[in-house]
This record gives structure tokens, C-alpha cells and sequence, in this order.
């Protein structure tokens, strides 16, 4: 085989002359450079994947991953971030634990919030970890309103590289990007996070508002974001109520669980509370299906009385129930007419007889009784 020698375009020994040697252009070694570490091969060893937490025992937030929590304003996102750091830093909240052996250094980035209302959460999350005082080796969070969106993100890139946290949370990823929608910035935007996770070994979770009246996350971003992610979660707020669905996931679905609150607005999960709503919410739910089958049964038999009205008490049995049928209404196919009339049949007070095998209404019937006298 020839020799071959790398340089940018030239031998980086001179050849000997007629020599059979093949010198590679900078272009070239780049190439192969970058071949050899994106090959996948039985000759390299890969280590498996990471998960920071487990929920309901089903294992989720990928570490060396980007992920997302995205919802309408005022559903509890907020609340949801300090569940996740609550359950790493103490080990288990509820339902959900933490999935790693070794601990863990959380860092939250709050762009949007006064620096008061980031140090209530910092405090709230400290209590809900377990924390009775401040451990910034493992847990630190930064208000970074007043910074411009470059300085957001050269901040971001640096205390990971310095702190080398397992779990990143931005709060929200709207703010490091001036405009949402611009179609070059957001995918790179997206592909420098996930440069930052893999790099850095550690999942970063943004937080980001859904579209107005839909269930998609907020702009070119959000898109991006949705694309390349691998866990979305979205909470929805209803009644005092949280239910947390996972929207997007890369291995098995987490189902849905909920939590609520308690007198001074912490997160709990009150099962025999949440179980009395589900039993409330089955009653009523079973009320609306009975008045709606009512009003569909009173419906159908003003279909049946019209109908035996137009044809002046003429029609058999079998024919009013072909005739109905024919009309195709929706719901009432020829079993569900035929049990009517049969029901019907059976009532004291029914609006129509069956008289010598025809189908007659009542007021003829009254009426042609009276007129025997």
C-alpha cells in the first residue's frame, strides 16, 4: 500500500521523488476526521442513556438531552419545574424519584420574572426538595431579566460549563432569541442547546408558552423545539387541578398524573381528594349522557309520530319501521326503531296502538271509541 501523509495540501515530510505517497488536503482529513467519530461500528463501545427521574416508575428527562414543559399561561408550568427539581434534589416527590445514584447539581435560569418573585420560587423549591438551607453545590438559580438575548445565552453556555449541573432549567427559552419565528436563529438556536446537553452531560429543560387557543408550542421556535426534543410534558389547570400530560416522549409514554394544591398553595397530591373528584366528575358525566339520550329518544319518537301523522294510520308495523329507516337519521338505525315502537307498545300512556296489524295514534283511537256511543 502507498504511504499516506497528512498536511494541508502538502507532504508534511518531504517525499522522496518517484516515491508512491498520497498526501491529503485539509478538506480531506476533516472528512475522515469527522467519519471516524460519526461511525457506528461493533468496534465501539456506547454507553446506554441516562434518565434523571422516573415517574410512575416509567424513566424520563433524557440526560445529554433538550426537553420541554409547554402550555398556555397560568396551567402550571411553574409549579411542574419545581416538582422535577424537588423530586432530584430530595429524591422522590410523590410519584415521582429520582433516577440516578449520584447526586445531582440543578441550575434554574429565570429571563422573565422579577428578581422577587425568582428568589419566592428559590424558596419554595429549596422547601419542596427538602433543603433546610442553601447548598449551591447543588442547587443555584439566576435571574437573568436584565440581560440582552446575547448575553442570556453567552451566560447560560458558561454556568454549565463551570458548574457542571445533571439539570438545566430555562425559564423561559422565548427569551433567548429575539424574534420566535426567525427561520434561520431558532434552529440554531435549538441545535447549540442540544451541543451544550450532549457536551455537557446534562438535560436541559426549557420552558415555553403554547400558541393562543392551540396545543403547539409558540412560534418557529417552538417547532424546532417540539422536533428535537425528547420529553414534552404539558400541564393543564383546571378547577385547582393539575393534570400533567406527556406530549412528546422518545421510548415509553408517561401516563397522565395530576397534583393540586393546599391552603398555602404548594403542590401536593391528594389521592383521596383527586379520587373524589374523578367519582364527581363520572356522576356527572353519567347525568349529561342520560339527559342527552333522553332528549335523542324524545327526538326520534317525534320522528315516529310525524311520520305515522303523514300517513294517516295506514302503515303496518314492519312498514313504519322501513319507512323511518329509509331516512337514515343518524343513530336510529332499524333495530333501535323497531325497540322504540315495541317500548312504546307496552306504556299505558303511548301515543300509538296497533289495531288490526296497523300502526293507529291514540287521539284516533279515543276518537273512533267515542264514536261507538
Amino acid at each position: 500500500m502507498p504511504e499516506v501523509q497528512y498536511g494541508k495540501g502538502i507532504g508534511l515530510t518531504k517525499a522522496p521523488e518517484n516515491s508512491d505517497t498520497h498526501t491529503l488536503s485539509a478538506e480531506e482529513v476533516n472528512f475522515l476526521e469527522k467519519r471516524t467519530s460519526c461511525l457506528i461500528t461493533t468496534k465501539k463501545t456506547y454507553h446506554q442513556k441516562e434518565y434523571l427521574l422516573k415517574v410512575k416508575g416509567i424513566p424520563t428527562l433524557t440526560v445529554g438531552d433538550i426537553h420541554l414543559i409547554q402550555s398556555q399561561a397560568k396551567q402550571g408550568k411553574t409549579t411542574l419545574v419545581s416538582i422535577f427539581v424537588a423530586a432530584i434534589l430530595a429524591g422522590r416527590w410523590a410519584a415521582l424519584e429520582y433516577a440516578l445514584t449520584r447526586k445531582a447539581k440543578v441550575i434554574i435560569f429565570d429571563t422573565e420574572q422579577f428578581e422577587c418573585d425568582t428568589f419566592r420560587q428559590y424558596r419554595n423549591m429549596m422547601r419542596l426538595g427538602g433543603m433546610e438551607e442553601e447548598d449551591l453545590e447543588r442547587f443555584s438559580m439566576y435571574n437573568l431579566r436584565a440581560l440582552t438575548y446575547e448575553e442570556r445565552n453567552a451566560f447560560i453556555h458558561a454556568s454549565i460549563l463551570r458548574e457542571k449541573p445533571l439539570m438545566v432549567v430555562i425559564d423561559g427559552i422565548r427569551d433567548l432569541i429575539s424574534d420566535i419565528n426567525d427561520p434561520v436563529k431558532c434552529p440554531s438556536l435549538v441545535q447549540d442547546l442540544m451541543n451544550l446537553a450532549t457536551d455537557c452531560k446534562c438535560a436541559i429543560l426549557g420552558v415555553l408558552h403554547n400558541n393562543p387557543g392551540e396545543g403547539k408550542a409558540r412560534g418557529w421556535l417552538g417547532t424546532e423545539y417540539i422536533n428535537k426534543c425528547g420529553y414534552s410534558f404539558e400541564p393543564q389547570k383546571k378547577d385547582n387541578i393539575v393534570t400533567v400530560k406527556n406530549v412528546v416522549y422518545r421510548g415509553a409514554p408517561i401516563p397522565e398524573w395530576r397534583f393540586t394544591f393546599d391552603s398555602e398553595g404548594s403542590p401536593i397530591i391528594d389521592e383521596y381528594f383527586l379520587d373524589f373528584i374523578d367519582q364527581k366528575n363520572e356522576e356527572r358525566k353519567a347525568r349529561e349522557a342520560e339527559v342527552a339520550q333522553e332528549i335523542k329518544e324524545k327526538e326520534h319518537l317525534a320522528t315516529v309520530i310525524d311520520v305515522l301523522k303523514e300517513q294517516n294510520n295506514m302503515l303496518t308495523r314492519s312498514e313504519l319501521v322501513k319507512q323511518i329507516a329509509d331516512m337514515k337519521i343518524e343513530g336510529f338505525g332499524r333495530q333501535k326503531i323497531y325497540e322504540l315502537i315495541k317500548t312504546q307498545l307496552t306504556l299505558p300512556g303511548a301515543p300509538f296502538h296497533e289495531i288490526d296489524g296497523k300502526m293507529v295514534m291514540a287521539e284516533h283511537f279515543v276518537q273512533n271509541e267515542l264514536n261507538l256511543f
